[in-house]
């Protein structure tokens, strides 16, 4: 799938996936676009939200448009948590 603007950018779920997103910001811009998502996911209907999470898509400009190249997505508030305070020892 392609993107042909960047700030036209859906997120892509299945039926059995809820997904709110919660912010996003374009991290950088150029042939290659990274872009940081904030979101709460859960596995059904009647499922509760589960999250936040951070997700952080790269993608590539092609031809086309654009194409997801890779993503990394936290699974756990711990591993947010563990950033946070890693970007504080580095004076980040």
């Amino acid at each position: 799938m392609f993107i042909l603007d960047i700030d036209d950018l859906v997120l892509e779920h299945d039926d059995d996936t809820a997904l709110e997103e919660l912010g996003r910001r374009v991290l950088s811009r150029g042939p290659w676009t990274t872009v940081a998502f904030l979101v709460k996911t859960r596995n059904g209907p009647e499922a509760p939200w589960e999250g936040p999470f951070l997700w952080l898509h790269r993608y590539q400009k092609v031809a086309q448009g654009y194409k997801l190249v890779s993503r990394f997505h936290t699974t756990e508030i711990e591993q947010l948590e563990a950033l946070l305070d890693a970007l504080k020892v580095w004076g980040l």
